[in-house]
């Protein structure tokens, strides 16, 4: 957990985290419990782009709670979101993710790791983010027949259900080949196989269509409330 705590929120998180695990040293448990609600928090605030001020009053009323020795996963700590911000948070998470890069790639890989069932591990450097319904799809290509609107395109092609992790630098030159040949020369390493359990998902597929990318989506989110209690 501090592994992944630490991509995030240029560790203002930090102060609250150690405060509590040496408060509770000898629970391991209640440590580990305690950095899984303070990530989902965390997560929260990148996502609904909670102002620094903010983010910070938050992390002192965390602080406050845990010298005080509150019970820290009761409904009202300030560790825990309120149904108004599961709310913001889900709504975050089925709107232009691709448009939040950093958060983005955090929750893919978050994903990845949850599908994985924790075996993956990750050189977060050369991890990057690609579409598979393209941003700019050539005008002659297949993808125009299948998605043969901006609006159309526009409504799938920044969502979660559309994105896939590479192990390698994005290629622009994959925006321009087909579904079929993207999958090939672009989303398998040397050995024909993904590092990425969420790649290897779109490599099964047959077709990259409207119905496909919904499916998904809503089948990442489920993957998501259950990875964050939302």
């Amino acid at each position: 957990m501090f592994r992944w705590l630490n991509q995030l929120d240029h560790h203002r998180w930090m102060s609250a985290a150690l405060a509590y695990f040496f408060q509770n040293v000898e629970q391991h448990h209640l440590v580990l419990r305690f950095l899984i609600d303070l990530e989902r928090l965390v997560v929260s605030f990148m996502l609904c782009r909670v102002p620094p001020y903010r983010r910070i009053d938050r992390y002192c009323d965390v602080l406050q709670a845990i010298h005080n020795k509150k019970d820290m996963f009761a409904p009202d700590s300030p560790l825990q979101l309120k149904g108004g911000e599961r709310n913001d948070v889900l709504r975050a998470l089925d709107g232009n993710m691709y448009l939040m890069p950093h958060v983005c790639r955090y929750v893919l890989l978050r994903l990845d790791a949850k599908l994985s069932e924790g075996t993956a591990s990750y050189d977060y450097q050369t991890v990057s983010v690609e579409h598979v319904l393209p941003q700019r799809p050539a005008p002659d290509s297949q993808w125009m027949k299948t998605f043969p609107s901006k609006e159309i395109r526009d409504r799938y092609v920044h969502h979660l259900g559309n994105m896939v992790l590479l192990s390698r630098g994005k290629n622009i030159n994959a925006e321009n080949v087909d579904f079929d040949e993207k999958k090939r020369r672009y989303f398998v390493t040397t050995g024909g196989v993904s590092p990425f359990v969420i790649t290897t998902q779109v490599l099964q597929m047959r077709e990259w269509t409207p119905t496909v990318i919904e499916q998904r989506q809503a089948q990442l989110l489920g993957v998501l409330k259950t990875l964050w209690n939302l």
